[in-house]
């Protein structure tokens, strides 16, 4: 999946997302997906398929969970892999695995 839009706590609305580095010079430390309308952080990601889960307070796996689309768009709730706490709510458009 393409994420397009995330789940926004702060607006209590699905949002248009942006990904942006933490710190521009140093891609180590991941990216951020914020809400584009009022800057909320949905969820840090570092690597491929890794997230920081603060249940864990730990960099760990992360499994994306399909669900229902919203709309036009599909769904995914972003979890972490250890303890299943749920990181974010990403949509977007579906992507062939080929």
């Amino acid at each position: 999946m393409d994420a397009t839009h995330i789940y926004c706590a702060n607006c209590r609305a699905i949002r248009p997302v942006e990904f942006e580095r933490l710190l521009a010079s140093e891609a180590s430390l991941g990216t951020a997906a914020r809400c584009v309308r009022c800057g909320w952080l949905a969820l840090t990601m570092i690597g491929e398929a890794r997230v920081y889960c603060d249940v864990c307070d730990e960099i760990r796996p992360a499994l994306l969970h399909e669900y229902r689309p919203a709309g036009l768009l599909s769904g995914g709730l972003v979890r972490c892999a250890v303890c299943y706490a749920s990181r974010a709510r990403l949509y977007g458009t579906k992507v062939s695995a080929r």
